[in-house]
């Protein structure tokens, strides 16, 4: 992104005057990310820097202005009329920035920290090959990688603490754009023999635990409310964020698994059969999320290789 130089406000007659009318691009940057974010301390990560700096910018901005650009009283921080007004300007501005790098070819030389949030199952199946056509595109690019569950990364994003999500979708996010990527059919898995006939039924798995995702994932949820619904008694359900755990247990012989296909490692798959069910389970739905406006090129061009990977993916 470029930075430092000053963007005039008014007609000029001398370096004095210059001096005072005169907004720098950091300082609308600044300006914007803490609108976004609506947070001081957000903006300082976002950014780079700290938060008596960007204290420091928007205090200047608002006297150069004349009046506040931000309600600091609100929780968490909103703008003011005049804010609503200079945001619509920075964002536009920012947005133009952004177009000119791409038009230039400068993403490759992009330099920075991009925050990703990604679910087990792509970890555990193609983001090393993400991860290396980034490196590809993005040469100077860091990506620093957080792996959760999809609430958790629903709030990370609405935060500003991460920039980027391979998550489960779709769902709407107010101010968000995403990209579909890829489905994974839902499989039963456990060793041979711990299931009669080697089919699952919804008669018979209320006596048999079930291993599978988080509490807060379709899975469980589906999964146990049909079961409730079917028939009338709680199944037994073991929940684990873990993909590495689900396939311990379940090699274990203490249940059976229910996760992604293609999830499990091949030496898993040797001793694992797959279990067949009369259950209705819809597949996983994953969808890469990433904010609308500025930077909206950079995220859509990362979301992009994310479908191309995951495309080839088998």
């Amino acid at each position: 992104m470029l930075q430092g130089d000053f963007l005039s406000c008014g007609t000029l007659s001398s370096p004095e005057i210059a001096e005072e009318v005169m907004v720098s691009f950091r300082s609308i940057e600044v300006f914007y990310w803490t609108a976004h974010l609506r947070s001081f301390s957000r903006a300082a990560d976002r950014l780079n820097t700290t938060q008596p700096t960007i204290s420091q910018r928007l205090r200047a901005m608002e006297e150069l202005i004349g009046e506040p650009l931000l309600n600091r009283a609100a929780k968490p921080i909103a703008l003011t009329s005049a804010g609503r007004t200079l945001f619509r300007h920075a964002e536009l501005l920012l947005r133009q920035v952004a177009a000119m790098e791409r038009d230039l070819d400068l993403s490759r030389h992009m330099e920075g920290t991009i925050r990703l949030g990604v679910s087990e199952t792509i970890v555990q199946t193609w983001l090393a090959t993400f991860l290396e056509q980034v490196a590809r595109h993005f040469p100077k690019l860091d990506i620093d990688m957080t792996v959760d569950v999809t609430p958790s990364m629903m709030n990370a994003l609405r935060d500003g603490d991460i920039d980027i999500a391979l998550m489960l979708g779709p769902t709407i996010l107010d101010g968000f754009t995403c990209i579909e990527l890829k489905d994974y059919p839902l499989k039963f898995y456990a060793v041979p023999g711990l299931v009669p006939g080697n089919a699952i039924s919804l008669r018979s798995m209320p006596s048999i635990p079930i291993i599978t995702y988080p509490r807060n994932t379709y899975p469980y949820i589906y999964l146990r409310e049909t079961l409730f619904r079917q028939t009338g008694r709680n199944p037994r359900i073991f929940t684990n964020s873990s993909i590495s755990t689900i396939e311990r247990m379940a090699l274990d012989g203490l249940g059976v698994a229910l996760v992604a296909e293609g999830t499990l490692s091949g030496e898993s798959m040797k001793k694992l059969k797959t279990v067949d069910s009369d259950i209705d389970l819809k597949p996983l739905s994953f969808y890469a999320y990433f904010q609308a406006g500025v930077q909206h090129d950079t995220f859509e061009q990362l979301a992009e290789i994310a479908a191309q990977v995951a495309a080839g993916a088998p």
